[in-house]
């Protein structure tokens, strides 16, 4: 199954290597294919620098290992009125040009919208509930 993990995640994964995100992203890998754009590869990175003051080698690492497991797609152009927050848009459209079964999201914004296309809107720990029925 093709699922797409957000920054948000991403970025959960990269600080606490033992939290939930980081076993959502190692089970992701193993179990399914993640899917991801540069779209949400950029939003890691600018966080991950700006906000966490990460060093810039280990983001290059980072996104390196994640390009390298990933499926890379361009997000397909959704109209502006599905989602609350506008820079949420390829996010989700990253999901839907990858024929991915769910995206995993701790936005609101996102998560609000449940269901899109044939994509399944999840936060981190309904991952393992709902997977195998997704």
């Amino acid at each position: 199954m093709k699922v797409v993990l957000d920054s948000s995640v991403l970025i959960a994964a990269a600080i606490s290597r033992s939290g939930v995100c980081a076993q959502l992203l190692e089970d992701v890998i193993a179990q399914h294919e993640l899917a991801m754009s540069d779209y949400i590869a950029e939003e890691v990175s600018r966080k991950l620098r700006e906000k966490f003051h990460f060093p810039e080698k280990e983001i290059r690492m980072l996104l390196r290992f994640l390009r390298s497991v990933s499926l890379m797609v361009v997000p397909a152009a959704l109209p502006s009125g599905i989602c609350r927050d506008p820079t949420d848009l390829p996010v989700l459209g990253t999901a839907v040009a990858a024929h991915a079964a769910c995206l995993v999201t701790v936005d609101k914004d996102l998560l609000a919208i449940g269901r899109h296309a044939k994509v399944v809107i999840i936060a981190p720990r309904r991952f393992w509930s709902l997977a195998p029925d997704i």
